[in-house]
């Protein structure tokens, strides 16, 4: 036992001294080219650059412009109910307020009248707020939305 004690610690003694001590190196032996100051950037001169890519992401990225992603979000509702009078609400309010998307949107068996695409429902309260004398009973909705940055 004594013996297998002794041969592990000379082992583990005999690795302590294989290693590089860190030490014994000065600065001056060091590899790091510290060589490259401010006065030695060079500047790049125009050129043209060539984009080999497949066909079908111009394909992809046209499709995502005519039908962006739809995110969850915010509406306002100012109406729900028949699509004449639907429609009729949706003109009076472009003719109004024409700073914000508006849809008619139909769930049955009503047709709802939403305004924008809001990512929080800070943002859709005030609007709220701004057509609340027009449209008293305007409130926001959660609701799929269209993202838009």
């Amino acid at each position: 036992m004594r013996l297998i004690i002794l041969l592990v610690s000379l082992l583990y003694l005999t690795s302590l001294n294989a290693q590089d001590d860190w030490r014994l190196y000065s600065s001056e032996d060091s590899t790091i080219d510290n060589s490259i100051s401010s006065d030695s950037i060079y500047y790049l001169q125009d050129g043209n650059v060539v984009i080999i890519a497949d066909n079908r992401i111009d394909t992809l990225v046209s499709y995502l412009d005519d039908n962006p992603p739809l995110v969850n979000g915010y509406r306002v509702q100012i109406y729900f109910g028949s699509r004449s009078n639907a429609e009729k609400r949706k003109a009076a309010f472009l003719k109004k307020y024409s700073d914000w998307p508006i849809y008619i949107v139909w769930q049955q068996p009503d047709f709802k009248v939403q305004v924008g695409n809001f990512m929080t429902k800070i943002q859709a309260e005030k609007v709220q707020h701004e057509i609340i004398s027009a449209y008293p009973n305007a409130y926001p909705i959660y609701t799929k939305v269209i993202y838009t940055e």
